[in-house]
């Protein structure tokens, strides 16, 4: 996916004003995106492709703060930035993790232009790679909760994602997740199950049915899911998230904070396990 990603951004770069390219950002002189930012002039296509890529670099790295600041670093002055699919999708999401749902919002209906056929005007042939269903899954799992807001574009969106096949465990933990992000909870704990059925002693498999169950309501039923994934994978941040989100659910607040700590504990850059603990003793 990085190399795939990075080689879209190279075709899709900004061609709107002529600039001498840096020999780190090109061919067999290239050394690598953050030598190439060294070498570009700042406001030039050649450093506006560097940011775009570390952005992408990050974001595949699970960083999105950091890819929202290279993002928005390859802002060329007095251009709106279009760009292939790939780059859309992932800067809309660093947008809406940034709180710009606005911004979010434009990406990520040209994101879903690509998908439907319509891409912006101008588009180049090299931006408009081929779509199998794995991206295209990809794509919409990503910018479906951002649409959920335009009625019209999501209702065809979340229609072509249910039609995507899913059948490994993978496909089917990622639609549970989606699923439960929008709402539609009956559906996110049958793709979870689903998944869960493929792997059943897989410590992931169960702390994500648990978490699935959890935000379906159901953390009675999950907890015991969670109990096991900690016990097989006590060291992993999110089983440990997911632990305590259940225990909060049950009213069980000690033994959640104890949870979250761990989780701080092991992930202490982590935003999300930073958050406060929302549980009301005996449930």
């Amino acid at each position: 996916m990085i190399s795939l990603a990075i080689a879209l951004m190279l075709s899709a770069a900004p061609q709107a004003h002529e600039a001498p390219v840096p020999p780190a950002c090109v061919g067999a002189t290239f050394v690598s995106w953050g030598a190439c930012a060294e070498a570009a002039a700042e406001g030039t296509p050649a450093y506006s492709l560097a940011m775009i890529n570390l952005g992408t670099e990050a974001y595949l790295e699970g960083d999105l703060a950091k890819a929202l600041l290279y993002y928005d670093k390859s802002e060329l002055p007095g251009q709106t930035m279009t760009s292939d699919v790939i780059f859309h999708t992932f800067r809309g999401d660093a947008r809406r993790y940034g709180g710009r749902m606005g911004e979010a919002q434009a990406d990520a209906r040209i994101a879903w232009g690509f998908l439907s056929g319509h891409p912006p005007e101008g588009t180049p042939a090299e931006a408009r790679q081929p779509l199998d269903d794995g991206l295209r899954t990809m794509i919409l799992s990503v910018i479906l909760p951002i649409l959920k807001d335009d009625p019209d574009i999501f209702a065809r969106a979340k229609t072509m994602y249910l039609a995507l096949p899913a059948e490994d465990w993978t496909s089917l933990s990622q639609r549970a997740a989606v699923l439960s992000s929008l709402g539609e909870h009956h559906g996110a704990v049958a793709a979870s199950k689903r998944a869960l059925d493929l792997q059943p002693n897989d410590p992931m498999s169960q702390n994500n049915h648990c978490y699935t169950l959890t935000e379906a309501g159901q953390a009675g039923q999950g907890v015991a899911y969670c109990e096991r994934a900690v016990t097989a994978a006590p060291e992993i941040a999110p089983v440990r998230h997911s632990y305590a989100t259940a225990l909060a659910a049950l009213g069980r607040c000690e033994e959640a904070e104890a949870e979250m700590a761990e989780a701080r504990r092991l992930e202490p850059s982590a935003a999300l396990y930073r958050e406060p603990v929302t549980c009301t003793p005996g449930g």
